[in-house]
């Protein structure tokens, strides 16, 4: 069973690495990464870092991490219509990784759209460098992939450039305790092609949607938020997940849901702000601490095992 699960994740690294979502159930925090019209869509700078690992103790199985910056530019002490972010992600999955450097610009306004005065659009534009590798001896070759032609010898290596492109609408403004509804829609790596002259692995393009309505309970600090989000990869592949998410303001969070892809997941975080014991640590801003643990109900869950994600940030309002 070793053998048969190491030659399919192979095929999975091959013909999904470029075209995958990195970490769906991050998408809350850290949602620009995907749709840079998401970039400090609460006008709030962020610092981030995520990790997360897939199929705990099978070797080469999916990892991916990454350290982030959102910010609304301020001009004469007022926020403008516009912020900017950037990333730096690593995400490797068996003898294929990628390194990139990610910058993304979000335009935001007022449209005063379905009857909402105070709702907000933004539009939203990222560019990528990407640096991709492919190291064979990170593969173990059993008799089935011996034969593979993209299983040569010699490592290989590239750099490619790549785009994407993103609508965010509200119908609030820039306060989160307040009930509204949202969607997203967002082209993904614009520029698809060979990633490696003498292999046939290839970048897809694919569009993501998502779709929530936050509530907030009346006379509380706490809000519940169901959520969807789909992707559709243009080879004909279409993901989704279903969350729902409970949070109590500056406290903690739980969330959980599940995906197409047979995984369902549990996420829970704290937020320590000025009245915490670290009040000295993050002066006006807050931390947010969140792990996660997911698990594959298919078959190949028992083999795989379990997945973590975890997540730090510090935020800092500006309104």
């Amino acid at each position: 069973m070793k053998k048969i699960f190491t030659i399919l994740l192979f095929i999975i690294c091959s013909s999904a690495f470029g075209q995958q979502i990195a970490n769906w159930s991050s998408y809350y925090e850290n949602g620009f990464i995907w749709n840079p019209a998401l970039t400090a869509k609460w006008s709030s700078t962020e610092v981030s870092l995520t990790h997360a690992q897939e199929w705990v103790g099978f070797a080469g199985a999916p990892q991916y991490s990454s350290l982030g910056l959102q910010v609304p530019i301020v001009k004469y002490g007022k926020m403008v219509r516009s912020s900017i972010g950037g990333f730096l992600d690593y995400d490797k999955a068996g003898p294929l990784s990628k390194l990139s450097l990610n910058l993304t610009y979000g335009y935001h306004f007022s449209p005063q759209l379905f009857g909402y005065n105070e709702d907000y659009l933004s539009i939203g534009f990222g560019v990528q460098a990407g640096r991709y590798r492919f190291d064979p001896s990170n593969l173990n070759a059993y008799d089935g992939i011996i034969g593979d032609p993209n299983l040569k010898d010699a490592s290989s290596a590239s750099i490619k450039p790549n785009a994407t492109i993103g609508i965010f609408y509200k119908s609030s403004g820039s306060y989160e305790m307040q009930s509204h509804f949202y969607f997203g829609l967002t082209g993904n790596q614009l520029f698809p092609g060979r990633i490696f002259n003498e292999r046939d692995l290839r970048t897809s393009p694919h569009a993501t949607a998502h779709f929530g309505y936050r509530k907030v309970n009346q006379g509380s600090t706490s809000f519940i938020e169901p959520n969807l989000m789909v992707m559709y990869a243009f080879k004909k592949a279409i993901h989704a997940m279903a969350s729902i998410r409970y949070e109590i303001d500056r406290k903690f969070w739980l969330a959980g849901g599940g995906a197409t892809n047979g995984e369902i997941f549990l996420q829970t975080g704290v937020i320590l702000d000025e009245s915490s014991f670290l009040s000295s640590l993050v002066g006006d801003g807050m931390i947010r601490i969140g792990i996660k643990g997911d698990y594959m109900i298919s078959k190949l869950g028992s083999e795989s095992g379990l997945g973590y994600e975890g997540y730090l940030s510090y935020v800092i309002d500006l309104n």
